[in-house]
């Protein structure tokens, strides 16, 4: 669990300097298998909506992911990013690890953590969130002194602020989900009281350190969201230097950070660059262009613990079909039903080469969630094929448009399933491939869409999968709405007892096989590939890693 239990307080400990500096060289611990490199669902990466923090598995072998000794004070790194960001407030920035979540952590620092090996809730930039009414209430303490970059108080003011920004409607905060439903009261300048809207919650800390764990200056929300993204005040080791939108963002050291008699951050200055095609990611860092890059591809990952340095985790959730059950042709559980059993997830690594472990459910094999009698159905084209007769007879050939997130991969895995339907009768796929940012939109804001193809990387059920299916959370995009399964997440929240939990969400793997919202076809697979001379790699939540420790070897 996130935390250690005292007679009536729930509480999320500092963790000791040891343990979050032990050096491990990760991913090389099977003999390296050379495997064709796909191109990375770059796009899957901004499915960050609800995408989290990952953390159910690490290579790495102790504290926080951690790789390599300590790093030399100076230099200059190169980071490369598959896209641009849209804003850097951290409102409208995703908190996922291949797309914005870096460049946040350069910017503000997390006020909580998950640590990746231990999946617990760790404190950075906060002190302490405790509970003494298993969950009603949180009293969440920070830092005394900190300020941010531009000298203005980092105090529970600023908390409120930010928590209360999230919630307003008109912001269109990728995080409301989280702060909708909580209530913040400033108690004293480094204290905010914290109280639930819709009942206890004792898992309310994973909601922190994944969804509210950022905090931007009110100096700077003051001027405006849009002013806030474009010029970002935060609390982190760097700050905004210079933006060539398209291409790069530089980052110089912040003089007022709160670590800086530490000797933090060692580096002088990060630039992060677009580069959407990350086999030239890894070319460039292999080559030394580059420094460092955060990828979900199984293939790259294998190929790096030969050739470079890699941390691979392994989060729960997975890539999936996202089904749309308000909509025809899938309100029909038959359509449904006929596209899950039409394909192999071992199939498409197979003929793509990719590097995708074969997903069993929603939930990795390695999970501690995981339950081997349940799992989804296996391929059985016959069946397939009678529901989609049956389906052609009652009048309703299924017909339909995936929507993907338009790059390389993607496009592939859609071509795949679009080719494997074609060998059948009585169905037709079209493929919808948009820009990320309008992909986002037509899903998550207009709901227009029958079938996705989608991706989440989360380290605990809590709290995306409450929010991905429970039938009243404004981030259930498939719609389903099934009362056993609002009761089974509600238990799996209300609780901090492993087997309770792990009960309750066998339930919902059950009705999810028996409902099928969506069809899992991938494990969730990331982690930050560098080169050899790069060190102080320590990372959390979907691969993130620290920006203040980072830096190069003497």
């Amino acid at each position: 669990m996130s935390a250690r239990r005292t007679t009536a307080r729930r509480t999320t400990r500092t963790a000791t300097p040891a343990e979050l500096a032990q050096p491990a060289e990760a991913g090389r611990r099977a003999p390296a298998r050379r495997r064709a490199r796909g191109m990375i669902a770059a796009g899957l990466a901004a499915l960050a909506l609800t995408a989290t923090a990952c953390g159910g598995g690490s290579d790495s072998a102790s504290g926080t992911g951690a790789s390599g000794a300590p790093a030399k004070a100076g230099g200059e790194m190169t980071m490369l990013a598959v896209q641009d960001s849209k804003s850097l407030d951290v409102f409208r920035t995703s908190y996922v690890a291949v797309t914005d979540e870096p460049r946040l952590a350069a910017l503000y620092d997390p006020l909580f953590f998950i640590d990746p090996v231990t999946g617990k809730v760790v404190p950075h930039l906060a002190e302490s969130l405790t509970t003494a009414d298993n969950g009603a209430t949180w009293t969440l303490k920070l830092r005394p002194g900190v300020t941010f970059s531009d000298g203005t108080p980092f105090d529970a003011a600023a908390v409120k602020l930010n928590y209360d920004t999230h919630a307003k409607p008109d912001v269109r905060s990728l995080h409301i989900a989280a702060a909708a439903t909580i209530t913040t009261e400033v108690v004293d300048p480094t204290t905010v009281r914290i109280t639930g809207n819709t009942g206890p919650n004792p898992n309310f800390d994973r909601t922190v350190a994944t969804e509210l764990t950022y905090i931007e200056a009110p100096s700077a929300i003051n001027k405006g969201i849009d002013e806030a993204g474009a010029n970002p005040v935060g609390a982190g080791p760097f700050m905004l230097d210079s933006w060539t939108r398209g291409d790069k963002q530089v980052f110089v050291r912040n003089p007022n950070y709160w670590q800086k008699d530490k000797g933090l951050p060692k580096l002088d200055r990060l630039t992060i660059k677009n580069l959407p095609d990350i086999k030239q990611q890894y070319n460039s860092v292999k080559s030394g262009q580059a420094d460092i890059f955060v990828s979900s591809n199984g293939g790259l990952l294998a190929d790096a613990a030969d050739e470079l340095q890699v941390q691979r985790m392994a989060p729960l959730g997975g890539q999936m079909i996202q089904f749309n059950m308000n909509r025809a042709p899938f309100d029909d559980i038959r359509a449904r039903k006929a596209l899950a059993l039409a394909f192999d997830p071992a199939d498409i690594p197979r003929q793509l080469g990719n590097g995708d472990i074969p997903a069993k459910g929603y939930f990795a094999e390695a999970s501690q969630f995981f339950d081997p009698g349940v799992v989804q159905p296996g391929q059985n084209a016959a069946e397939a094929q009678r529901l989609l007769n049956e389906l052609a007879n009652d009048g309703k050939k299924l017909e339909f448009t995936f929507l993907i997130p338009k790059n390389p991969a993607s496009q592939a895995v859609a071509d795949y399933m679009q080719s494997r339907l074609g060998t059948m009768q009585n169905v037709s796929m079209k493929i919808e491939s948009l820009e990320i940012n309008a992909y986002i939109n037509k899903y998550a804001v207009q709901r227009d869409f029958t079938a996705m193809l989608f991706q989440q990387w989360i380290a605990d059920p809590e709290p995306v999968f409450f929010n991905s299916f429970h039938s009243a959370s404004r981030l259930n995009h498939t719609g389903w709405k099934n009362p056993q399964v609002d009761a089974a997440l509600v238990t799996g929240r209300s609780s901090t007892d492993p087997a309770t939990r792990k009960a309750a969400y066998t339930e919902v793997q059950k009705a999810m096989s028996a409902d099928v919202p969506v069809w899992v076809y991938a494990e969730s697979l990331a982690g930050p590939i560098h080169a050899k001379k790069v060190t102080g790699v320590h990372t959390y939540n979907t691969g993130t890693f620290f920006m203040d420790r980072i830096g190069f070897a003497s």
